[in-house]
């Protein structure tokens, strides 16, 4: 049986708590009433209470004054607030003190009493739970732990509708911890990855909440398999689990770079391991990739039915690979040509390629064909057909787009400019610009300042 003291200055608050609420129904007997904090707390000296209804404003001392003494000296009292306060920061910094409950007097008529008695018990339940989860962490006779990570990048409110997750103790914005499997548990899920983590006896708190908190900066993202509804994981595996932020980005971009990935199966395997195996922290890899879609959209942007699209952030890694695999096939089918080997047809995207990043080299169609390893006339012809427009326009047309560029979003001389696309001849390129372009370069620059200063 619980024992109940209810705390406010309003005597028909207090009569009407005793009177209308089934206490015995839920095991519950009110042992005192007191009119202020201060003979609540005398009360408290003589008599064991296990719970308190405490209004906030009362007069010689508040409620709030007597939870930080309950706090410091009873500290196994449970505590419920009565107010008629709706501030919130108010509110809070009575939860903040330990009140498992706020109940509002203004709908105390409304309120179904055994619906309140129902839910405080279950809160207690809780409690007591996540206490006896701290106590053992904290004496190092815990072997393992049950964790949840939430996957959604987004802040979103914890999932107060599955039972075993209001039993779990917060280790941090998004992750919480049992030192036991849950009973229930609503794997269809997908916001949460849940993980056994063995191998932790004689292992403080301290270095058990460190453990669980590296393996979401390190393990996390590519671990996870969301095809287990719960996976293991002992403490080497996460002590030796480290991200490769020292890693060149731009040798791993140089590859993505180049076509062979996308006709070569085998490559494409290889080169997704890769990227598993350096283990980028996730925003490093999002941002890695963000910078490559763009390069596609350059290169095969005019055969896509639509732009390639990447997400803001990936919750895992098979999310990412998925995105990619898709990204592939999307690209391949783009420019699959029945008439031409796949070899012949990987060899006019490699020139395409080559073309995107060498625009300020005078490469000729002669050159290109011999770097890709096919005469000139049968590169001209396959180029055409695959490209849909011969070598020479395709050259002038990335060089025209990276010239608009260059005079959008610099300061840089035309003479510079034109260097950078490819033209020795600053007078040749303004009057090739003007033919693309449809004005001067010098022009084109004006009608984008002033386009920036409406």
């Amino acid at each position: 049986m619980l024992n109940v003291l209810i705390v406010d200055d309003e005597k028909i608050v207090r009569r009407g708590l005793v009177t209308f609420i089934p206490w015995k129904q839920f095991g519950m007997n009110v042992v005192g009433e007191a009119n202020n904090g201060e003979n609540a707390l005398k009360f408290l000296e003589k008599n064991k209470v296990d719970l308190l209804f405490t209004d906030l404003s009362m007069p010689v001392m508040s409620g709030i004054e007597l939870m930080r003494e309950v706090n410091k000296k009873y500290p196994h009292i449970q505590m419920v607030v009565l107010t008629l306060h709706q501030d919130f920061d108010y509110i809070q910094e009575a939860l903040r003190l330990g009140a498992i409950d706020y109940i509002a007097k203004t709908e105390l008529e409304k309120e179904q009493f055994e619906d309140l008695l129902g839910r405080i018990v279950s809160l207690i339940d809780t409690k007591k739970v996540k206490g006896q989860n701290q106590s053992q962490l904290e004496y190092g006779i815990v072997d393992q732990v049950f964790v949840a990570y939430q996957l959604t990048q987004h802040n979103e409110e914890f999932n107060d509708d599955i039972p075993s997750l209001q039993e779990a103790i917060e280790v941090e914005t998004g992750v919480w911890y049992w030192t036991y499997q849950p009973e229930q548990m609503i794997v269809s899920e997908s916001r949460y990855a849940y993980f056994w983590i063995q191998d932790l006896m004689e292992l403080d708190r301290k270095a058990i909440l460190q453990l669980i908190r590296s393996f979401r900066r390190n393990g996390l993202f590519y671990d996870y398999n969301p095809n287990e509804t719960v996976q293991h994981i002992s403490k080497s595996t996460i002590s030796h689990t480290s991200s490769n932020d020292d890693y060149d980005l731009q040798k791993l971009k140089q590859k993505w770079l180049l076509s062979d990935w996308i006709y070569d199966n085998y490559l494409f395997d290889e080169m997704i391991k890769e990227i598993k195996q350096l283990r980028l922290p996730s925003i490093r890899l999002t941002r890695l990739f963000f910078s490559l879609t763009d390069e596609w959209n350059r290169v095969y942007g005019t055969m896509l039915e639509s732009l390639i699209v990447m997400k803001d952030s990936f919750s895992h890694y098979n999310e990412f690979v998925s995105w990619l695999t898709q990204t592939r096939t999307k690209i391949l089918e783009s420019n699959v040509k029945p008439q031409f080997s796949i070899e012949i047809q990987s060899s006019i995207v490699k020139a395409k390629t080559m073309a995107q990043h060498t625009v300020n080299k005078p490469l000729t169609a002669g050159e290109m064909a011999k770097s890709v390893s096919m005469s000139l006339s049968y590169f001209s012809q396959c180029f055409k057909q695959i490209v849909g427009q011969t070598y020479t326009d395709y050259l002038r047309d990335i060089r025209m787009e990276k010239a608009k560029s260059y005079l959008s979003n610099t300061t840089k001389t035309i003479q510079w400019i034109a260097e950078e696309v490819g033209y020795n001849d600053e007078k040749y390129f303004s009057r090739l610009f003007k033919e693309h372009i449809g004005m001067l370069p010098s022009e084109y620059r004006q009608v984008i300042i002033q386009e920036k200063l409406k």
